[in-house]
């Protein structure tokens, strides 16, 4: 599970182009740093929000999903963590 950790913070780091701390010990503290950071992006620059989830695959019903749950960026967060664990999976699978 390590492995994928630090596979998950390398998706994270390249696709929001953000420094993941590396004290971020598991995939709850993992989830809980990334919605503080989603939610300073979505203040910041929704469009650019909007296109890192088109770039990490993230499908629009599930995006308009999120934005309905009542913690937005937490729920966001999870959608993302989850298809990074889908790429890690395929890539190992597939290596």
């Amino acid at each position: 599970m390590s492995t994928d950790l630090t596979q998950i913070r390398q998706l994270i780091q390249k696709d929001f182009n953000l420094e993941v701390k590396q004290d971020v010990p598991d995939l709850d503290k993992l989830k809980l740093w990334l919605a503080d950071e989603i939610q300073l992006i979505m203040d910041k620059d929704f469009q650019q929000f909007l296109n890192i989830l088109y770039r990490i695959d993230i499908s629009e019903s599930k995006a308009q999903e999120a934005f309905a749950h009542t913690n937005p960026p937490f729920r966001l967060a999870e959608l993302i963590i989850e298809r990074e664990l889908q790429k890690v999976a395929s890539r190992q699978k597939y290596k």
